[in-house]
């Protein structure tokens, strides 16, 4: 069914055949089309017979498009990923020539040089004619013709590069072929409903190299070959990717300097919280420095292990590789704070899990969650529906779809996509915001349910921030999102929760038996966060800088993605990789899929969302005011505020990186 703009306001309609994706895609650019003409012919361009006009517009052309693009990433049916991620190049180059129009441009120029207009604008439309003035300036519309049309070149082959790159992570279906005795130390719930296949006389397991599976084998897998096996699968898929990459990196360079920037990183920083590249490497350099010392320290204690295992077993230890970390920093755990993850796994059962972090989401910030009264148009039966109302019953809120399990060909990691926004339509309401989040864990069996990981607890709550990001925002226009190191704040403050005893003492019910979590076990896990976590952080520092890196050379051809990434990692993150053909920046997906020059934005966020949960919220009997006062300063207003005033606001004071130091081990 082909999306019609009197629906949006109900549940979100998704396309059921490739025509229907095609059509509303030539709808939702013929309707925009139409508005652009109607604009561009204003004599006398005013806020609103331009700029409302094209405001209005967008806000819907995302609201119908994204529901047609985000099928690529979830639909079991091949005909309907391909028709969405045909629509997704189509939209992104409508998009991109039209962000390129000189007429456009003009009248927005005219409202954005009328200053008396400006003055008596609020404060929201008064910043969406200077967002939408300067991204048009940034697209080129002051260069000369001929600049023009090189960055509408570059603009559109770097959409046709990262849409590919992207596909070809969500649909790599690589994997490997091994016998029970080449998994031995896999439990015995690994191997149920698993495929196979005879190889000769030896029944072979088919393992997938991604996510749940790969870690399973990396952690418990005795057999060294095992796990070098699976490790290197997992790190050299999508070989295509490289030179995608490669090509992307020269792209942003041209574009950059056609503009007049030095680099890439200077061309983007400038709209960011953090405005220069040259603040990123101090905080990363600052970071890597501080972390150093203790990582050798933890990488020492690791290799400890494995040497006292190696030679238990009669072996000769020759040394500790990336395969190893999982399983020896499993073993850190357990010997260090006598942590056993499997035993902490029966606390977190899926659904029970789910239900409570929904709650905790809801508590602190004023709403409630309940299933879909009615049945809800999804893209697969497995999904599940929830509708999001404020706690007194006073207004929906919007929904939550949950699309929770693996599947072939659908995204392998965990993360959210907001449907649709609370953005202002044509006639001037509300839409209901919608946010969907996907993820690849197991299946249940049978006997056990899905049980998580403490990590796997942590991504949870993670992506369900973005998801009530996006139901709490109420920015008027969908221009105005929120850049990219401001928009991860909400989430990584409310994962600090999964390591405070009260909420694990919430979160955490034996499967088998409903009883809480004892005190006991809370405390070893909570005081086994930093077991390893230099490492962990140091490694997420090594992807900032590696990010940058790439995206600061000066002349094409500078830098190798794939020798400097194994390179970088080597030296920064302590990894090893013993030799073996890997190509893990073919998969690094943030750096083509919006976190270009911005993933150093985890780390950002990090530090500054340890200082809001320290100062609001640690250790106090209620969070409803400090959820109240994140609700109105952070989330609510989205994009549509300076994010460092926002904060401010919140903390009552600048941000300081004192308890981020501390979650991490460091004072």
């Amino acid at each position: 069914m082909v999306q019609d703009i009197d629906t949006l306001r109900s549940p979100v309609q998704f396309s059921t055949s490739a025509e229907d994706i095609q059509q509303a895609a030539e709808s939702a650019i013929n309707k925009s089309n139409a508005v652009i003409e109607r604009v561009v012919s204003e004599q006398a361009p005013t806020f609103k017979n331009t700029i409302e006009l094209l405001a209005k517009n967008n806000n819907e052309f995302r609201t119908v498009t994204r529901a047609l693009t985000f099928l690529q990433n979830a639909s079991a049916d091949e005909k309907i990923c391909k028709a969405s991620s045909k629509a997704d190049i189509i939209l992104d180059e409508f998009e991109v020539a039209r962000d390129m129009r000189t007429d456009v441009y003009k009248v927005v120029r005219a409202v954005y040089d009328n200053k008396d207009e400006m003055s008596q604008l609020d404060e929201e439309d008064r910043l969406l004619v200077e967002r939408l003035e300067h991204k048009l300036r940034a697209n080129g519309l002051q260069l000369t013709a001929e600049q023009r049309t090189q960055v509408e070149r570059v603009n559109k082959r770097l959409v046709a590069l990262e849409l590919e790159f992207i596909y070809n992570v969500d649909h790599a279906t690589n994997h490997v072929m091994l016998s029970r005795a080449e998994l031995d130390g896999l439990p015995a719930s690994f191997f149920e409903n698993r495929r196979s296949e005879f190889r000769g006389l030896t029944k072979k397991f088919i393992v997938l190299a991604q996510a749940a599976e790969a870690t399973a084998v990396l952690k418990h897998a005795t057999n060294e070959a095992t796990r070098k096996t699976v490790y290197v699968a997992q790190s050299s898929h999508c070989p295509k990717n490289i030179a995608l990459l490669q090509e992307a990196v020269h792209l942003r360079l041209e574009k950059a300097q056609l503009f007049g920037f030095a680099t890439y990183a200077d061309y983007v920083l400038n709209q960011r919280m953090a405005k220069t590249p040259a603040a990123v490497t101090e905080l990363e350099e600052s970071l890597s420095a501080k972390l150093r010392p203790l990582a050798e320290k933890e990488m020492a204690e690791l290799c400890a292990l494995k040497r006292k295992e190696v030679e238990a077993a009669g072996a000769v230890y020759d040394g500790f590789y990336e395969w190893d970390y999982i399983r020896y920093s499993s073993q850190a755990m357990a010997n260090q704070h006598r942590v056993d993850m499997d035993e902490i796994k029966e606390y977190f059962a899926l659904d029970s899990v789910l239900s409570k972090v929904l709650s905790l989401y809801t508590t602190t910030l004023g709403l409630k969650v309940v299933e879909a009264s009615s049945v809800l148009p999804v893209w697969h039966p497995s999904v599940k529906t929830f509708e999001v109302w404020e706690a007194d019953d006073s207004a929906f809120v919007g929904h939550i779809y949950l699309d929770l399990y693996e599947r072939e060909d659908k995204y392998q990691d965990i993360a959210v996509w907001p449907l649709r926004s609370a953005v202002v339509g044509e006639d001037g309401t509300r839409m209901t915001p919608a946010s969907a989040m996907l993820a690849s864990f197991s299946e249940p069996t049978e006997t056990t349910p899905v049980l998580l990981t403490h990590i796997n607890v942590k991504y949870l709550v993670h992506a369900l921030g973005h998801a009530f990001q996006n139901l709490c925002s109420k920015a008027k226009w969908s221009q105005l999102t929120a850049p990219r190191d401001f928009a991860e704040i909400s989430s990584q403050m409310f994962v600090q929760w999964v390591w405070e005893p009260k909420s694990l003492r919430t979160l955490a019910s034996h499967y088998q038996t409903g009883a809480t979590m004892p005190d006991e076990l809370i405390e070893r896990l909570v005081a086994s966060r930093n077991t390893s976590g230099a490492i962990r952080e140091l490694r997420q520092v090594f992807r900032g800088i590696y990010d940058m890196d790439i995206h600061r050379i000066t002349k094409p051809g500078a830098i190798d993605v794939v020798a400097h990434y194994n390179e970088l990692s080597e030296r920064v993150a302590l990894a090893n990789y013993g030799g073996a053909h890997v190509f893990k920046a073919a998969t690094f997906s943030h750096i083509m899929q919006g976190y270009d020059c911005g993933y150093y934005s985890f780390m950002w966020a990090s530090v500054i969302s340890a200082d809001m949960f320290s100062a609001r919220f640690s250790g106090q009997d209620s969070d409803a005011e400090a959820g109240a006062a994140f609700r109105s300063e952070i989330l609510q207003p989205g994009g549509a505020c300076d994010p460092s005033a926002s904060v401010e606001r919140f903390l009552g004071r600048a941000p300081s990186n004192r308890a981020f130091l501390q979650t991490i081990g460091l004072n």
